[in-house]
């Protein structure tokens, strides 16, 4: 059977399937409606992991079944597409498309490899190091597509080894997806999971959390995140001998050579991208509009893009949009608001909180960090598992009376950790130049998926000890 006869069969299973789950004999609680929204979140949930049809159109078919079976009114479904968050996502598809029109994207991460050195594991944490910072301000998936053919240089020196006999080779390609996730984490520009847990929280709680204010919980994670992989990796799963790389640096300053010293575009966006950042951060030290994250966005948009100050035109800037990424966030916050409209959170978080009742901070943070580092090997979508566990830990958090800011932004790093599986973007880029297969990935992911919910259960414990 082809791949696409599979598919229809999937798609029409699934479809019967939620068909028979509004048949089922729920409790008397349950409206409905929230049979109905139980219904559309495991469709939802089943084409996004087996992706029987583009992520995308998944986002579009949860907002359709909506409308059509009046669980929201499709006006407001589709309002979710123009949600202001999306300003974030594209100022920073904009940011990458000026980096990659004037490889300042290439040439930051060859600088930073070359001040590792020819070590293997220097080498594999100039290449982790790399793309954690570019995660931070450009797509993970962009990180990861600028990175990889990097590390592959570097790996094809050393040809002597099978591929899938290297550890280098698995140090360096895993290494490269686990920190495209991570380096997401650091700022609101990272990933879509910043964005859906910011609009989530002042949907559901009222709580504006400022681009300072993520970046103060996520850079520290980033910080403390990015070496403990590296170590679990070169150390503890695939030691590496610490040799030398004949020529490894050489690679790398031959290809900084060719693109030679600095010209004044780059000169430009470089001063552009600093402008941004503090046009992002401004509200947390200047009394500015409460809608300032998204209107600073929507400049610097402008900023990049307008005659004589801008550096790029908008044919360029297009060629890097997503403009799927958009409908994909639309549909992960109607998924989420339909569920929390329909009471099911609610029911979900009540359910939570009486196992979890008495037990302390530390342990409910962890709890819902594990919670959602799984959901997203199920998934297979950040965006997908940001807007189901998101909106869990915020109604958990107001249940508990704690601090709902900490609750979900602990929920929304722990969806980033897509650590198990070469499921999500990065770690299928990494994963195709056949590098490691899928248990070399779930053997690593295993361990530091339990350390990096140990490492942001600390941080935030930390946290709520200093602010108590």
């Amino acid at each position: 059977m082809s791949d696409g006869w599979k598919n229809v069969l999937i798609i029409v299973i699934t479809l019967i399937l939620g068909y028979l789950i509004t048949l089922l004999p729920f409790p008397e609680n349950f409206s409905r409606e929230a049979v109905l929204m139980l219904s559309i979140a495991f469709i939802a949930v089943v084409f996004w992991i087996t992706e029987c049809i583009p992520i995308y159109i998944t986002a579009i078919v949860i907002m359709f079944l909506q409308g059509v079976l009046g669980i929201q009114p499709i006006g407001d479904v589709l309002g979710y597409i123009a949600s202001p968050v999306n300003t974030i996502v594209l100022a920073g598809f904009v940011i990458a498309a000026a980096f990659s029109t004037y490889d300042l994207d290439t040439r930051f991460s060859l600088h930073v490899i070359s001040i590792m050195g020819n070590k293997t594991r220097n080498l594999a944490l100039g290449a982790m190091l790399s793309t954690a910072l570019l995660s931070m301000w450009i797509a993970n998936t962009a990180a990861a597509a600028i990175m990889v053919p990097i590390g592959v240089g570097i790996l094809e020196i050393e040809s002597r080894e099978k591929r899938q006999d290297s550890n280098l080779g698995k140090v360096m390609l895993i290494g490269i997806g686990y920190a495209a996730h991570i380096g997401g984490i650091g700022t609101p520009a990272g990933t879509t999971v910043a964005p859906i847990t910011i609009a989530f929280l002042e949907d559901m709680a009222g709580i504006h959390i400022t681009f300072l204010e993520w970046m103060l919980r996520g850079v520290p994670v980033v910080i403390l995140l990015t070496p403990l992989a590296w170590f679990i990796l070169s150390f503890v799963i695939y030691p590496l001998k610490n040799e030398k790389i004949g020529g490894g640096r050489e690679v790398v300053s031959n290809q900084l050579q060719r693109l030679g010293g600095l010209k004044s575009g780059q000169k430009h966006v470089i001063f552009l991208f600093f402008v941004s950042i503090l046009l992002w951060v401004a509200d947390s030290f200047l009394p500015l509009l409460d809608d300032w994250l998204y209107i600073a966005s929507l400049i610097i948009v402008f900023m990049f893009l307008a005659p004589v100050i801008g550096v790029i035109s908008w044919e360029e800037a297009e060629e890097e949009i997503g403009w799927g990424v958009f409908i994909l966030v639309g549909g992960g916050l109607a998924l989420g608001s339909g569920l929390e409209k329909t009471g099911i959170i609610s029911m979900v978080g009540g359910f939570l909180a009486n196992i979890l009742v008495n037990s302390p901070f530390i342990l409910i943070i962890l709890a819902i960090g594990l919670l959602s580092a799984i959901s997203i090997t199920l998934l297979s979508s950040v965006t997908a598992t940001a807007s189901t566990v998101v909106p869990i830990a915020i109604t958990l958090a107001l249940s508990f009376g704690m601090d709902v800011s900490q609750f979900a932004m602990v929920s929304a790093f722990g969806a980033s950790l897509a650590f198990l599986l070469p499921i999500t973007p990065p770690n299928a880029i990494s994963y195709k130049h056949d590098y490691f297969d899928s248990y070399d990935m779930t053997r690593a992911g295993v361990p530091s998926l339990i350390l990096a919910v140990l490492v942001i259960g600390a941080v935030f414990g930390l946290l709520h000890i200093v602010s108590a």
